[in-house]
């Protein structure tokens, strides 16, 4: 089990859990949550301008002699309480602004989870590291504690006269490389572990213990029918779209109503009272104006359109690399299994006549180091084939 320390309590978690807790607490994550509620909050507030807005007022109006337009005021006061409406019932340039604001906030949905699907990939790849350095820093401890006792037993055969000076200082040098090449793995999955934990944004120790993943077993998932990455681009170029729309639509005439009903007081009588206004608003431009952003809005659209076909081509090219370098992994791993059987085979012979005085120290430790290599390159190849199920999921944009 991952032993991982959080404000100082250690609990379990196996690489499902990571990759949830990845996919939530990671940084980048946590990014495009706080663009994407943005997004959403300026969509709402865009579409609310195409709302009625209603006010509550209450006022008082005294004065004497003529009003501001030049009529005699019939009423030394007047005295109101009621409500304003005002209602944009025709405005092509905010349709269109709110068009885009939501079509915007859909693409950062879409780039939130385009964030989730890296977060997982990363944290399958550092728990996959953590597991293979882990692996093989346990190998190369148990061995070189045997190089240790072999070390020890020809120094004994040395100080019998049946060795030559020699053998045990090359038997000593073994240990101790084998000693020093286990110290760094273990120092590897420390900082596989460090990176894993900041993923999963708990507090970061370096201090894990894996629960081993068979990943030959492993299946990549299956991703949505878009692929987040993609479909956060297609929705940015209907957002240029809309905008390209809105640049041109502010020129088009607009139609506002507005309204007031209200109960009025005036010396010696009250009563109630209401008003409606229609208006046609008719922009007077000259003919070149807002042609520079009619035509910045049509590049961005271009700009949108191309970066969709591109971010398909490239998510191809993910597709088929991943699954090459999958099928190739996987090939790998086999073929590191047969070489260990192999490797592990000549040892046993070349042990059992080193055993017998048939064979030279040197045939033994040559021997005994072809096995050892062939376990460290048996867990690499294992961490390989992890990233390479990383990397279809990714490609298919899996969750």
């Amino acid at each position: 089990m991952i032993a991982v320390l959080l404000a100082s309590l250690a609990f379990g978690v196996d690489l499902e859990e990571a990759r949830a807790a990845a996919a939530e607490r990671a940084a980048e994550v946590e990014i495009a949550r706080a663009q994407a509620d943005a997004a959403r909050a300026r969509a709402q507030a865009l579409s609310g301008q195409a709302l009625p807005e209603l006010v509550g007022f209450a006022d008082v109006t005294v004065g004497s002699g003529y009003t501001a337009i030049g009529f005699e005021r019939p009423v030394p006061w007047q005295a109101g309480v009621g409500v304003r409406g005002t209602w944009r019932l025709v405005d092509p340039s905010v349709w269109a602004a709110a068009s885009a604001a939501r079509r915007t906030a859909r693409g950062q949905e879409s780039m939130l989870a385009w964030s989730r699907v890296q977060a997982r990939q990363q944290v399958t790849e550092a728990y996959a590291q953590v597991q293979g350095q882990a692996a093989i820093a346990e190998r190369l401890t148990a061995n070189a504690q045997d190089a240790e006792r072999a070390w020890k037993a020809i120094e004994e055969l040395v100080k019998a006269g049946l060795r030559p000076p020699a053998d045990a200082a090359r038997a000593r040098a073994d240990a101790l490389d084998l000693a020093a090449l286990a110290v760094s793995a273990r120092g590897e999955a420390r900082a596989s572990c460090a990176t894993l934990q900041g993923l999963m944004a708990v507090e970061v120790t370096g201090d894990c213990e894996v629960d081993p993943v068979d990943w030959a077993s492993q299946r990549p998932g299956e991703g949505p029918e878009v692929h987040p990455a993609l479909q956060a681009l297609i929705e940015a170029e209907s957002a240029a779209k809309a905008q390209a729309h809105g640049a041109a639509w502010t020129h088009l005439p607009g139609i506002t109503a507005s309204g007031t009903a209200a109960q009025y007081a005036v010396p010696e009588r009250t009563g109630p009272g209401w008003s409606a206004t229609v208006s046609l608003d008719v922009p007077l431009t000259v003919v070149t104006s807002g042609r520079g952003e009619i035509a910045a809005a049509q590049a961005d659209r271009v700009r949108a359109q191309a970066e969709v076909d591109q971010q398909a081509r490239d998510l191809a090219v993910a597709g088929v690399q991943s699954r090459v370098r999958l099928q190739a992994a996987t090939e790998g791993l086999a073929a590191r299994r047969a070489g260990l059987q192999a490797s592990e085979q000549a040892w046993e012979r070349v042990d059992a006549r080193f055993d017998q005085g048939l064979e030279s120290l040197t045939t033994w430790l040559a021997a005994r180091r072809a096995r050892i290599d062939a376990e460290v390159a048996l867990a690499r190849a294992e961490t390989e084939l992890s990233a390479a199920l990383a990397a279809v999921e990714a490609a298919r944009g899996g969750l």
